[in-house]
């Protein structure tokens, strides 16, 4: 297993989040990142893995307003399921011999079926729909075969626990009036835990809140950090111990450690590859591209296959195992260390075939981080409203436009506070970043931050999208801030 802590990753120019809100540049720093294993959670199933599995058939069940799809393999398989307002799509790798199919539906929400064989070791199912719909996937009861059950947007609700509690309010606003949605989460009850979620479970991909909540048969959620075109969040995300992107210089981050303390900090990091002569290569970035100087890795939680590199050495249980440029797939129990071109002596150099390497990664403040999730600018400290945009590298018109908006706050009590606030209508005004701070401060919040916002503001409640997404339907995102039902 790798020796990991935590993880970071600066990066140079950031020119805009994909969910609404403009995200600022950066300066022009290098950047450090690595994969990070800090805390396991028992509580949620770890994907499938197997050699290579062969699809044998996909069937389609109607089971009247709720729609299913049954694949049967010859063996389990790594997959992940991603959707879009147009389809629901299936990856499974190292997967192989689906046969090319299309098969018309006659369903309320779903059109057709199509198997391909996106590549040898890459097999597809996409369920066409007619509209959108949200859905979910099964693998517990037989690792042999994959379940995806399409399910009508008001079939997904779900019954609300006392240890959450939501409230809609009418806050006055420097230009009129507009709503808050505010959700009260007690952290410390067992029957919920809270985490964040990327769509489709992987570095780049989008889904809306309601469908990632759907998914994961959460309680509640709301949409989480800022995030590029694909998907790929900007800034920190932990997810049950394993680092899937790192903290962006200076901005906050909301985390959780092992033993549930809620914390809203800046994190920073270093990260080496050590090899057997205590040669230490600097970890630039993890699951982006590398830096000048330094070299990148790209961990399962990715996805399938990597991007097309030009350099790159597969890591498999802490060794060496081949070198390689273009795309390969990520192991499973391993890793792909890459470099730019011309930092390829970083790899070919010190690295060797066989060779046993090392991921020493270190994080300040130093926590045992279980789940953490970026965004920024801070909006409370100690009680009091504070907002650091320019030290967080936003703009002075990211803080003063009124906008839809999405936050995280903590009370002196330990609690947990999620609020979305509507805008940019008639009848919402939305908020700067300064009447968020007072707001929050005036729901009880003692420490809190902003999270992206704009088209991408949605809060989720028992499955039901609370608030009005600007956009006048909900904006795909790269990750979202989830309350899971709690126990094994």
């Amino acid at each position: 297993m790798w020796r990991v802590i935590l993880f970071v990753i600066l990066m140079g120019t950031l020119a805009a989040g994909a969910g609404g809100q403009v995200s600022p540049r950066l300066p022009a720093e290098l950047s450090t990142s690595a994969p990070a294993r800090i805390a396991q959670s028992p509580s949620l199933p770890e994907p499938v893995t197997a050699k290579v599995a062969g699809v044998e058939d996909v069937q389609w069940f109607d089971e009247g307003k709720v729609g299913k799809v049954v694949i049967k393999l010859d063996a389990p398989a790594n997959f992940r399921a991603v959707s879009t307002r147009e389809y629901i799509l299936i990856d499974m790798w190292r997967a192989r011999e689906a046969r090319w199919q299309t098969t018309a539906v006659h369903h309320p929400f779903v059109r057709r079926l199509r198997v391909r064989q996106y590549t040898p070791l890459l097999a597809r199912v996409y369920i066409d729909l007619k509209r959108p719909a949200r859905y979910k996937t099964f693998v517990r009861t037989d690792p042999h075969q994959i379940t995806v059950m399409v399910i009508p947007p008001w079939l997904a609700t779900v019954k609300l626990p006392p240890s959450l509690a939501y409230e809609k309010l009418r806050v006055a606003t420097g230009r009129g009036t507009t709503a808050v949605h505010v959700l009260r989460v007690d952290p410390s009850s067992p029957a919920i835990q809270i985490r964040p979620v990327l769509a489709g479970d992987v570095d780049l991909g989008k889904e809306t809140t309601s469908v990632i909540a759907t998914r994961y048969d959460a309680l509640a959620g709301i949409n989480g950090g800022f995030f590029a075109g694909s998907g790929s969040p900007l800034g920190m995300i932990v997810i049950n111990g394993k680092l899937i992107s790192a903290p962006l210089p200076k901005r906050t981050v909301f985390a959780i450690s092992r033993t549930g303390q809620l914390v809203i900090a800046a994190f920073e990091f270093n990260g080496r590859v050590v090899t057997p002569d205590s040669t230490g290569l600097w970890v630039s970035a993890v699951n982006r591209p590398p830096h000048a100087g330094g070299v990148a890795v790209y961990t399962p939680e990715y996805g399938p296959l990597t991007p097309d590199l030009g350099v790159a050495a597969m890591v498999r249980n802490d060794v060496v195992e081949a070198f390689f440029n273009g795309r390969t797939f990520i192991p499973d129990d391993g890793y792909v260390v890459t470099a730019n071109r011309a930092d390829a002596a970083l790899l070919t150099g010190h690295l060797a075939m066989g060779q046993r390497i090392t991921l020493h990664l270190q994080v300040s403040p130093n926590l045992e981080v279980l789940n953490a999730l970026g965004g920024g600018p801070r909006l409370v400290k100690g009680g009091q409203a504070s907002v650091p945009f320019a030290w967080e590298w936003f703009t002075l018109r990211f803080h003063d436009m009124r906008a839809p908006r999405t936050a995280v706050g903590i009370t002196s009590a330990g609690k947990l506070i999620f609020v979305t606030v509507d805008g940019r209508s008639r009848r919402n005004s939305g908020m700067t970043l300064r009447e968020l701070s007072v707001l929050m401060v005036q729901l009880g919040a003692v420490e809190a931050m902003n999270l992206d916002g704009g088209g991408s503001a949605t809060m989720v409640v028992g499955g039901r999208i609370m608030n009005e997404p600007s956009d006048g339907q909900e904006r795909p995102i790269g990750s979202a801030l989830l309350v899971l039902r709690g126990g094994p």
